[in-house]
């Protein structure tokens, strides 16, 4: 089990944002954390979280073969269009992201960030649109 973040070092994000929707647990990485302030830092903009840890039995993770990276507290989805979702992209590259996840259609619209490492069976960096 992982120890409690210091929420004081991460002034732009409270725990609440990344809360787990379906259990309430907030397990999130200290690293992609850090990673995470530092990009809002040169971003210069609010960053909404529209989506932070999932708990394994969360039903988005449930119903995939293996849970993704929100599950391991190294991810979140940014509500964010237009040239501001550019801009943040092009910033996460810049900040070490190696997933990102782009949903730029329809009323939910936003951006995946992830840092999981390069594996054989998922290269990274890799960018995605749903």
């Amino acid at each position: 089990m992982r120890a409690p973040l210091d929420w004081a070092r991460y002034p732009n994000f409270q725990s609440q944002e990344f809360a787990c929707r379906h259990t309430g647990r907030i397990h999130m990485d200290a690293d992609f954390m850090g990673r995470l302030q530092r990009l809002r830092q040169a971003f210069g903009r609010p960053m909404v979280i529209s989506s932070g840890y999932r708990d394994p039995s969360h039903p988005v993770e449930a119903a995939k073969r293996q849970p993704g990276p929100h599950t391991m507290g190294r991810a979140c989805d940014v509500a964010v269009r237009g040239a501001d979702a550019l801009a943040l992209i092009v910033l996460a590259v810049q900040h070490g992201f190696t997933g990102i996840g782009v949903q730029q259609k329809g009323a939910s619209r936003f951006i995946h960030l992830d840092d999981l490492p390069s594996q054989t069976h998922q290269p990274r960096p890799a960018i995605w649109s749903y």
